[in-house]
């Protein structure tokens, strides 16, 4: 019998540094990302937004740190649902569909 594959999105989400007021993210992905790399990616175009590079650190296999000067970046790893999509409350028609890395 075959391991069914846990399929991972990544997300990237920018914070301010050093602000006791910023309780959450100030920007984050509106999509997941199938790759790392992609969320790195996503990332260096918001820090190329505000004139500066992110120096990336790895925290563990699932988890990036990157710190450029007065903000933080996480790029982190997170498991898929299991089984069919199942439509939104309030939703009509059936959107029953597997995730795919395609």
């Amino acid at each position: 019998m075959a391991k069914d594959v846990e399929l991972r999105g990544w997300t990237a989400m920018i914070y301010v540094a050093d602000s006791r007021d910023v309780a959450g993210a100030v920007r984050r992905s509106q999509r997941l990302h199938w790759t790392p790399k992609d969320g790195q990616a996503e990332a260096e175009s918001w820090a190329s937004e505000l004139g500066h590079e992110i120096v990336w650190q790895s925290v563990d296999d699932l988890t990036l740190i990157g710190r450029m000067p007065g903000h933080f970046i996480v790029v982190a790893s997170i498991l898929l649902p299991k089984g069919v999509r199942r439509a939104a409350p309030g939703k009509k028609g059936s959107q029953a569909q597997r995730a795919s890395p395609a």
